[in-house]
């Protein structure tokens, strides 16, 4: 299982605001299912989050180095 990292700014209507959580899934595919399953999109076909990332993507950048170390939720 790879790690995906989903990103949230600062609007209300995300499910987190200024952090980020990590959803564990074979490909980007399952992740994306998996993370809507628990916070559906808000408007049609729009994944309700910032910015999503690859693992590859998110280690060593500034967006790992910007939000907290812990994430705010763990998708399996």
């Amino acid at each position: 299982m790879e790690r995906f990292y989903f990103t949230f700014g600062y609007d209300p209507g995300f499910p987190y605001q200024n952090t980020y959580l990590i959803v564990y899934a074979k490909n980007l595919d399952e992740a994306i299912e998996k993370f809507r399953a628990k916070h559906p999109d808000r408007h049609l076909n729009c994944v309700n989050c910032a910015f999503f990332y690859e693992e590859e993507e998110w280690e060593g950048s500034e967006n790992q180095k910007f939000y907290p170390e812990i994430p705010a939720e763990v998708i399996r």
